[in-house]
């Protein structure tokens, strides 16, 4: 499974759905209950090598 790593709102979060509409559901990475729906263009892709 590859796990895709944003920044949203200076916090590391991980996309749980891509939505057709341009919007994602991402989740807090340290966090079960934080689940934020956003638009694609507020999020920024973290290379996944330097957060694991």
């Amino acid at each position: 499974m590859n796990i895709e790593n944003v920044l949203y709102d200076g916090k590391l979060f991980i996309v749980i759905y891509k939505y057709s509409s341009g919007y994602w559901e991402i989740r807090e990475k340290d966090s079960k209950f934080n689940v934020q729906l956003v638009h694609e263009s507020e999020v920024q892709t973290v290379d996944e090598t330097v957060t694991s």
